[in-house]
């Protein structure tokens, strides 16, 4: 049975986060989401997220800054940062990498493949706590 988790959807393109909405909201995890990285930090210190799916390219703040400051705050320290963007190129997963983020996806991307590794993530932490 997989762990139930609050999970944070910051991407700006509402239709991406509905859908990410609607489909962890099925998998019986609680969820919000952000349009921006200054809507994300606002959001992480009341929503306290267990996983937070990160678009890169946002306006305001993007992913990249947004993972950073997620990092900076040891009460984030387990927070899963699951990155996700149109540049698949190596900069920018190491860009990402570096931030913080503890997995990278490139969109499009397939909606089963993305709840199955988060839910196989969620699995091993409850396991290990």
């Amino acid at each position: 049975m997989s762990y139930l988790a609050r999970i944070l959807i910051v991407d700006d393109e509402r239709p991406i986060a509905t859908l990410l909405t609607q489909t962890f909201e099925q998998e019986g995890h609680q969820v919000a989401s952000a349009s921006n990285g200054i809507d994300c930090m606002n959001k992480m210190a009341s929503f306290r997220p267990d996983v937070v799916i990160m678009d890169i390219m946002m306006p305001k703040l993007d992913g990249v800054d947004t993972t950073r400051l997620i990092r900076r705050n040891k009460n984030y320290a387990d927070t899963v940062i699951v990155a996700l963007s149109a540049k698949g190129d190596e900069e920018t997963r190491t860009r990402m990498r570096q931030a913080g983020a503890n997995l990278f996806m490139r969109k499009p991307f397939v909606i089963a493949k993305l709840v199955a590794r988060v839910d196989q993530i969620l699995e091993t932490r409850s396991e290990t706590r």
